[in-house]
């Protein structure tokens, strides 16, 4: 059987602070559309101002196109897990619950006018007006432990 090639990009990723971070995007336009859109932040310290950094190309064959094996399958889901949790922990202890509010106090800060590290509520058409405006907002599912 020929193999064939994996359609993932990762990318290691630096901010001007030097924070590096890895990204994993469909493809290289779907990095560059979103570096543009300033949707890319450093999860250290939210700056916006990221960059590839270099690295060695990794290819990887898979044998057929059937899914991957269930084990695998199961790790992913438990690293989204965890990596859900630790960005939920991450938000509670370092920024500011600003609750209903979320959609003004996000264009307060986006204008300078107040800390940008906060978190809240808010509906779906507030949040696509924010990102109609420029500025990013993202869901952060919470994941309990079962």
């Amino acid at each position: 059987m020929i193999g064939e090639l994996s359609t993932m990009a990762k990318y290691n990723l630096l901010c001007t602070h030097d924070h590096k971070f890895e990204g994993w995007f469909d493809s290289e336009t779907a990095y560059l559309d979103q570096k543009k859109k300033k949707l890319l932040l450093c999860p250290m310290c939210d700056d916006p101002n990221v960059r590839r950094a270099l690295m060695a190309p990794s290819i990887v064959k898979t044998k057929t196109k059937e899914s991957p094996k269930k084990d695998k399958k199961n790790k992913v889901f438990f690293n989204s897990r965890q990596a859900l949790k630790n960005l939920n922990n991450w938000v509670t202890k370092n920024c500011e619950d600003v609750g209903r509010n979320f959609a003004k106090e996000a264009r307060k800060a986006s204008k300078g006018e107040r800390d940008d590290h906060i978190f809240g509520t808010a509906t779906d058409n507030e949040v696509k007006k924010l990102h109609d405006e420029g500025i990013g907002a993202i869901p952060i599912p919470e994941v309990k432990d079962n």
